[in-house]
């Protein structure tokens, strides 16, 4: 008898571990109506447009030594031309570093400036789990759009709990989830003119 009461008492916690309650959220689409988002957007054009500056002076030395060059030539100043060569081969390796830089300075600002707003998320978050009994949160959409939940219950997405707890005001909301959004829009990429 202590045999069958000790395996129905094993039994019963292993199911107790497997009977998990998972639920998931387009984090991205809740991003995209923070009021945060749009500030951090704001402020992040501001902080591209001076990495732009900085890119766009050596792009202007490039284009004087392609000046300098093509005047050397045209003088028949091999010399003048080669030593302009070099340094405009210089210049340009200056120009790619100097561009993986500033998207990586872009990016590690961004995730700077998001802080805040994520924060807010995973706090929202930890209060709709331990209210519903959730176990684990997934992301059901990645940051490159790709679905990570294929398939789950409706019942399970709390994209809109999640907006409601972060007292976020839609217009028009309908009870469905927001429309999957990208991620927050990115300025003008530092690399382009």
């Amino acid at each position: 008898m202590k045999k069958i009461l000790l395996t129905i008492a094993i039994c019963s916690a292993s199911y107790a571990t497997f009977a998990q309650k998972i639920a998931y959220a387009d984090i991205n689409a809740i991003i995209g109506v923070m009021p945060e988002n749009e500030k951090v957007n704001e402020d992040l054009k501001i902080y591209a447009t001076g990495l732009q500056k900085g890119l766009d002076d050596i792009r202007a030395q490039q284009e004087l030594y392609a000046k300098k060059f093509q005047q050397a030539l045209a003088k028949k100043d091999t010399a003048t031309a080669v030593g302009i060569q070099e340094k405009a081969i210089e210049g340009d390796k200056q120009l790619q570093e100097a561009t993986a830089k500033a998207e990586q300075q872009l990016q590690q600002k961004r995730g700077e400036m998001m802080q805040p707003a994520l924060t807010r998320i995973r706090t929202a978050m930890e209060t709709i789990s331990k209210r519903d009994g959730y176990t684990y949160v997934l992301n059901s959409i990645d940051g490159a759009g790709t679905s990570v939940v294929l398939y789950g219950p409706e019942e399970n997405n709390i994209t809109m709990k999640l907006v409601d707890e972060l007292g976020i005001k839609l217009e028009g909301r309908q009870d469905a989830a927001p429309a999957p959004a990208s991620a927050p829009s990115e300025p003008k990429d530092p690399k382009k003119k």
